[in-house]
C-alpha cells in the first residue's frame, strides 16, 4: 500500500476490490461450506477481516488471491464452529439445491468431491484463477494444487461415469 494515499483513496480502492471479487469469494465459500446463509456470512466475515488486514496487502497486484485466502480461512473458521456446535449433516438434496440452476449437474457433482479437492477445481474453473494464484491463496507448493486439480478431474470423471450408469 503507498503510504502517501489518503484514507479515502484506500478505502475507494478497498470498494472496488471486493466489488470485483466478491462473486468468486461467495462461489468458493460456498464450494466448501455448501450451504448459501454459511457462504454468505463467510464473505460477510472475510470482507471485514480484509478491511480490518488491509494494511498486510503487499501488493495490490495480489489482491484476488488475497481476499481468496481470507475467505478460505473464514470457511474453515466456519466448519470449526460447526463441528463444535454439531449441526446436522447436510442432505444431497440441499447440495444440489445449493447450486445455481444454468450449472446444476457438473457442480453438483463438483460438491460431492472432498473440499481439498472441489475447492480447487472451483477456483481453477469456475474462478478462471492461475494455479499460481490458487497456490498463494492457499498457501500450498504450485504442485500440490496441480495435483490436487489432476485428482479432483479423475475423481470427478469417475463420479460422471458413475452418473451415466445410473
Amino acid at each position: 500500500m503507498n503510504r502517501l494515499e489518503t484514507k479515502q483513496e484506500r478505502d475507494a480502492w478497498f470498494v472496488q476490490a471486493v466489488r470485483a471479487h466478491r462473486e468468486a469469494m461467495y462461489r468458493v465459500a460456498l464450494s466448501m461450506l455448501r450451504q448459501r446463509a454459511d457462504a454468505e456470512d463467510a464473505v460477510s466475515e472475510a470482507t471485514m477481516q480484509a478491511y480490518a488486514h488491509i494494511g498486510s496487502l503487499r501488493s495490490r497486484e495480489n489482491a484476488r488471491a488475497w481476499l481468496m485466502r481470507i475467505t478460505i480461512n473464514a470457511c474453515h473458521a466456519a466448519l470449526r464452529r460447526r463441528k463444535r456446535e454439531a449441526v446436522r449433516e447436510i442432505g444431497e438434496a440441499e447440495l444440489i439445491a445449493d447450486q445455481p440452476q444454468e450449472s446444476l449437474p457438473l457442480w453438483a457433482l463438483v460438491a460431492q468431491l472432498p473440499p481439498k479437492y472441489g475447492c480447487v477445481l472451483q477456483m481453477f474453473y469456475g474462478e478462471d484463477m492461475r494455479v499460481e494464484e490458487i497456490a498463494r491463496a492457499l498457501r500450498l507448493p504450485k504442485g500440490t494444487i496441480s495435483s490436487r486439480i489432476s485428482r479432483g478431474r479423475k475423481l470427478l470423471r469417475a463420479l460422471i461415469e458413475k452418473e451415466e450408469r445410473q
